[in-house]
Formats: structure tokens, C-alpha cells, sequence
């Protein structure tokens, strides 16, 4: 194994701290954009920021954590190595952005969504006028997440189990997964409005950008898909037919079209496989129904906590060496592929 599985962290304030104490380290500033809502009980949450490269370089690759605060360690964890690899040694005229903690407060607090509830990889349509309907999760919600956790379940999960029988696992990945805007207290709701998280990663991206003709993101996430195998999810191209994520729009990779950068963006989504869908779901119901019904400092709030970090996080020496090897992988093949890009148009 390598010294990389070092860089992982068990909570969001001691990977934000080290994450800051490596950029001063290596000399890297840091610009910070605290969120206007705090919790005292909680570490500050606040998005930091640290570039490597010129300023104003022509291709410029971002690679973004704690989109969903529940993976924030995995990302983090991935992000430290990048500093340190790519401090040393970078493309001519290119820079790479590592964006920590995108969404701060669902990173403070464990949980997958913002303050309000609001998915921020659900939270990028291009209009709220016409948001997109979601019969078949509108269908599933009551027993997605029921008002009983305890024992009022029984009922929620024979309906549940009707569907898988009726229309397959797959189906209820997809279904659930391509988010919904109809039940603000539900799973992978999209929000009404543009949250704090888009509007913050908005400003960071056209001020990162200025001067570009050139990007990409890398957006880590984990939680879909085999054990440590991180999948390149292209959300730049069109999805691969009867994948998992073959529906899901609104995505925060597509801030990369409100920057001005003549070129077509990459946008890559990594998505690092934990354990089965239905532990990874039970553990997302569990943790909407502690925030909407439950108590958190109580036995149960913090074993439903422990539940989803350990649904979303594999603390498994092989598993943190394969999610750092693999983003340091994607990460150098997103520069070569914006190097060929920008040959191809200079031909």
C-alpha cells in the first residue's frame, strides 16, 4: 500500500485543517468562502480554495470535493496527494483548482444535502421555471422515507421490495438516483430555487477561469457502483445506455458553461463504488429521516450518523489506495486530453 491512504481524514474538520496546513506548506494560498449559516455546536463551514499554476493559464482543470457532504473525506483525502503531485510538476500554461468542501454545511453536519434539503448535484437546471417531473419517484416517496423509522417501516419497504419485483434493481437506482423537485423533505430533491452551494461554486469558477480557453472539472463522489472501482462518468458526452446515472441531470459539473472559456468543457463526474445500492440507500433514508423526525444527539441520531459514514466510506487500506490511484489517473488523463484538444485546434 502507499503513504497516499495517509491523507484521509475522519471527519470534515480535521480534513479541512489539513488540507489548509498542506497548501501553507507548499506555499499555495488559500482564498475561504465561510457560509452565512453557522452551527456553534459544529466547525466552521466554509468552502477553501487553492490553485496551482499560473494565473492566468489557459487550461485550467478543477477537481471539487464534498459536492455531497457525506463523501467529503473520500474527496479530501483524494485532493491532498493532487496538491502535493501537481505543485511539482504541471503542464505549460495550465493550472489546476482544488476546490474544498463545495457544499460546506452538509459537510459540517454528515449529511448529503445543503441546509434546506437541497441536493446540490440536482440544483443546476437550466431553468426553474420548468423543472422535470419524477412520476416514479413521487410514487416511492412515502416509503422512502416514512414518517416512522422504527416501527412504522414494514409497509415502506414491502412497497419498495413491489417495485424491485415489478421493474428491477436498476430501475430503482435510475429512478431515485435522477433526482425529483416535487418533496422538499425528500431524497435527491433538486431545490426550487439556486442554492448558496451553486451560487458560491459560480463565483469560483468565473473567478478562476478569467483568462481561459480551456476546462475541465473532476467532481468525486462515491456510494454507486462495484468496490474501489471508480467509474469516469463523461457528462460531457451522452450517457452510456442503462447506466446507472443514464438520467440524472442538473448537475454542478455543467457550472462549467457559465464560465467564458471559448472551448467545450470536460466535465467528469468519478464516482468510487462502496458497498450494495440498498445499504448505501437505507443509510440516505435513515439519515433524511433523522433530519426531518429524529433526534441527532441522542443513541440513535449518532448510530444513523456512523451508519451513513461508513455507507459512503470505505476504511479499508486497498480501497484509499485505489480511490487515490485511480483520481490521480483521471486527473492526469483530463490534462492530456485538454493538451490534445488544444493541439487538435491549433492544427
Amino acid at each position: 500500500m502507499s503513504e497516499s491512504i495517509k491523507s484521509f481524514s475522519a471527519t470534515y474538520d480535521i480534513a479541512r485543517r489539513r488540507f489548509r496546513s498542506a497548501a501553507d506548506a507548499a506555499g499555495l494560498p488559500i482564498q475561504t468562502y465561510v457560509h452565512p449559516l453557522q452551527d456553534p455546536l459544529l466547525p466552521e463551514a466554509a468552502v477553501d480554495v487553492v490553485r496551482i499554476g499560473p494565473k492566468l493559464a489557459s487550461k485550467v482543470l478543477f477537481v471539487t470535493s464534498g459536492v455531497h457532504g457525506t463523501e467529503l473525506t473520500t474527496g479530501s483525502g483524494a485532493q491532498l496527494p493532487l496538491m502535493e503531485i501537481f505543485a511539482e510538476d504541471l503542464p505549460t500554461n495550465t493550472a489546476v483548482v482544488l476546490i474544498h468542501a463545495v457544499n460546506p454545511v452538509g459537510c459540517a453536519r454528515l449529511t448529503r444535502t445543503d441546509e434546506n434539503n437541497v441536493d446540490p448535484n440536482r440544483n443546476l437546471p437550466k431553468s426553474f421555471a420548468t423543472l422535470p417531473e419524477n412520476p416514479e419517484y413521487n410514487a416511492l416517496h412515502a416509503a422512502l422515507c416514512p414518517d416512522d423509522w422504527e416501527g412504522g417501516r414494514a409497509a415502506a419497504e414491502r412497497t419498495i421490495a413491489d417495485y424491485v419485483t415489478k421493474k428491477g434493481d436498476q430501475a430503482l437506482i435510475q429512478d431515485v438516483l435522477r433526482g425529483q423537485y416535487s418533496h422538499p423533505d425528500g431524497l435527491f430533491y433538486g431545490g426550487l430555487e439556486e442554492s448558496w452551494t451553486i451560487k458560491n461554486l459560480t463565483r469560483i469558477i468565473k473567478a478562476q477561469s478569467e483568462g481561459a480557453s480551456q476546462l475541465a472539472i473532476v467532481d468525486i463522489h462515491t456510494g454507486v457502483g462495484p468496490y474501489g472501482f471508480g467509474e469516469v462518468m463523461r457528462m460531457d458526452r451522452p450517457a452510456i445506455a442503462g447506466a446507472e446515472w443514464e438520467k440524472i441531470g442538473n448537475l454542478v459539473c455543467d457550472v462549467l458553461d457559465r464560465a467564458e472559456a471559448p472551448l467545450p468543457p470536460i466535465k467528469i463526474i468519478l464516482e468510487f463504488g462502496t458497498y450494495a445500492f440498498d445499504r448505501v440507500l437505507n443509510a440516505l433514508r435513515a439519515d433524511n429521516w433523522l433530519r426531518h423526525h429524529g433526534e441527532l444527539h441522542t443513541p440513535q441520531g449518532r448510530q444513523i450518523k456512523a451508519n451513513l459514514r461508513d455507507a459512503l466510506f470505505a476504511d479499508d487500506p486497498r480501497w484509499l489506495d485505489d480511490i487515490v490511484r485511480q483520481t490521480v489517473e483521471c486527473c492526469h488523463a483530463t490534462l492530456a486530453e485538454m493538451q490534445t484538444i488544444e493541439v487538435a485546434m491549433e492544427a
